[in-house]
């Protein structure tokens, strides 16, 4: 193997710099604060500064490396200059040269206990801290520092050790401005123990309190309504509790603590740091590059199940009709109202229109464009061809003939859960990093047939691809169920954002995400289909207006175009105006589909039947 030079930039100055940065981060280990985020960032705190020791990813260029760590010109062309990618000694940044990306990753690694509440950042301090260090790093400007200090009731001009500093939001600089605000719900009191089962968390249940939701949903991340009742049964077992509906106010509840989920761990806890490396590293690939109106952006519309797979089925209300539906209203809300260009992945005989009507008819008879299209039969083989199906339209031209970065492009797949019924609201599903893997692919005759499926059969990923995918799949998760709750609509209340789907003893991420090759992809589900209030919304054609356009305003927040709200219908004139196969006069803006025209013959109409989500 070819040795490989370390960074050293070329310019006297910035090596004069880089330099100091090294020796800073040379001072004794009783001085220093270091956090291994990854194998390829480090993050330093030592005399009150924070420096980071950055190495590239695997495969990552000079280009790639310096835009993700950099936000200094010199330094950057300093980077990008050398030949090749450095795998030994990392570059040494100080703070204030980071990305906000990179800037939002060292605080999250050295400072686990941070969060972003509605009000502002609040900083706990992890030792005696200069109130114009902690300004420095989280507003970029020194000279806040006495209005922070009147703003938290300190006279000094020191946070002490352990204290809660607030940073109001008006003061705070991009990344912990942007950063996804936590619901304001009352702190969480847990306390550990051990007994002769092994540890436990102790909660104590408070006031209109359920063993269901307030322990089992909010402390262990599990949804499925098997799996919330087992649990709760075995706690109540360990707990001594007979009758999990009468449990009295301030009664101790003992939860099992591998089925905890990491958030509410100890700090030093192996999980719980795992978890934090985790957010830490992927926090520096939060913000894609800016689209006004979403010109230039592509988004695929991915309407969960269909045909013989109707998805869940709850008192007669088909899950698979429904996010259609959305799915269609997301449509035209984009064509109307913004620049992006929409490639829908599957059709009705119907076609794409959003009818006035509550109820709708439920069809067996849906076609997924792929290349021939096919009626979707098979739950597990539709759902992998679907994401073979995006993995093309990467390599598609856009409407301008031109191809659109994986950057500009949007996966968005529309689900409804079956979840427990004490569970509401919006949620999201995100590719986590650590439950991929890099190299994917099917096999069979099933699949050979398609053009998608010949053109990669098999899919690899590099390490910054998969990192980089949960930052930015993050992020527009977040400003998607934002903009619902900012609509009005119920979001789930616990951890609505989630890397993995927890069922049956087993974690893992859904495969329209897992092998999917657009960077910026979501599972959205909608509503729980397993709560009445909440399936009652979902059939009211208001709610999947309100939540079609939601969707839009969350994805014109994502690419800086935005703040939650949508521009008025004829505000934005489409950059492309094209018509559909079936509806030459429809005038549907800058979409178009991946395939021909609607098939004369789809097949037998099957009898619906209650199908099983594929994994």
């Amino acid at each position: 193997m070819r040795s490989r030079r370390p960074f050293l930039p070329r310019a006297p100055l910035l090596f004069l710099a880089f330099s100091l940065a090294l020796a800073t981060t040379a001072a004794s280990p009783q001085e220093q604060r270091r956090v291994q985020v990854s194998d390829e960032l480090t993050a330093v705190l030592v005399g009150g500064e924070i420096v980071v020791e950055a190495k590239p990813f695997e495969g990552e260029t000079p280009a790639e490396f310096a835009k993700r760590v950099t936000r200094n010109e010199s330094m950057a062309r300093a980077i990008q200059e050398q030949p090749e990618p450095a795998l030994g000694a990392p570059v040494v940044l100080p703070f204030g040269a980071l990305t906000p990306g990179a800037q939002l990753a060292a605080i999250r690694a050295l400072f686990p206990g941070d969060v972003r509440s509605s009000a502002g950042w609040i900083h706990q301090a992890i030792e005696d801290e200069s109130i114009a260090t902690v300004a420095s790093w989280f507003t970029g400007r020194p000279d806040t520092a006495a209005e922070l200090a009147k703003a938290n009731g300190l006279r000094g001009a020191v946070v002490r050790k352990g204290t809660a500093f607030r940073i109001p939001t008006e003061f705070l600089s991009v990344p912990f401005r942007d950063a996804e605000a936590i619901p304001e719900l009352e702190p969480v009191s847990l306390a550990f123990g051990e007994d002769a089962k092994g540890k436990f968390a102790l909660y104590r249940i408070r006031k209109g309190e359920a063993l269901y939701s307030a322990v089992v949903v909010r402390f262990t991340g599990r949804l499925f309504a098997e799996d919330v009742i087992q649990l709760a049964l075995e706690i109540a077992e360990r707990s001594g509790i007979e009758d999990v509906h009468a449990i009295p106010v301030g009664y101790p509840v003992k939860i099992p603590l591998a089925a905890l989920s990491a958030e509410f761990l100890p700090k030093e806890d192996p999980r719980a740091r795992a978890l934090a490396h985790e957010k830490a590293e992927a926090s520096q690939f939060g913000a894609p590059v800016p689209a006004s109106g979403l010109a230039g952006v592509r988004v695929v519309l991915d309407a969960g199940h269909g045909g013989r797979d109707a998805g869940t089925i709850h008192r007669g209300v088909w899950e698979s009709t429904y996010v259609y539906d959305v799915a269609c209203r997301l449509r035209k809300v984009l064509a109307e109202r913004t620049r992006a260009e929409v490639i829908m992945t599957t059709k009705e005989p119907s076609g794409w229109d959003t009818p006035e009507r509550d109820r709708l008819p439920d069809s067996k008879r849906r076609m997924l464009l792929t290349t021939p299209p096919t009626l979707l039969v098979d739950p597990v083989t539709g759902v992998n061809l679907r994401w073979y199906l995006a993995n093309s339209v990467l390599r598609r031209p856009g409407a301008d003939k031109k191809l659109v970065p994986p950057e500009r492009t949007v996966f968005i797949s529309l689900h409804a859960d079956s979840l427990h019924p004490s569970v509401r609201g919006a949620m999201a599903y995100v590719p986590g990093e650590r439950f991929l893997r890099d190299r994917y692919g099917k096999k069979g005759r099933e699949y050979a047939v398609y053009r998608e499926w010949r053109e990669e059969p098999v899919v690899s990923f590099l390490k910054r691809d998969r990192v980089a995918a949960e930052g930015v799949s993050t992020r527009l998760a977040e400003r998607i169920l934002g903009a619902i709750r900012d609509n009005g609509l119920p979001v789930h209340p616990f951890s609505p954002v989630r890397t993995h789907v927890i069922r049956g003893g087993r974690e893992w991420v859904p495969a329209v995400l897992r092998y999917n090759r657009i960077p910026n992809r979501v599972l959205l589900e909608i509503s729980n289909l397993g709560n009445d209030a909440d399936r009652e919304l979902t059939l009211s054609r208001g709610f999947r207006q309100k939540m079609a356009e939601s969707i839009a305003a969350g994805l014109l927040d994502f690419f800086g175009a935005g703040s939650g709200k949508l521009p008025p219908a004829a505000r934005l004139v489409p950059a492309v105006v094209t018509a559909s196969p079936k509806t030459p006069q429809e005038p549907i803006g800058p979409m178009r589909e991946p395939v021909g025209p609607w098939p004369e013959r789809a097949g037998p109409r099957p009898a619906p039947r209650r199908t099983k989500k594929a994994r």
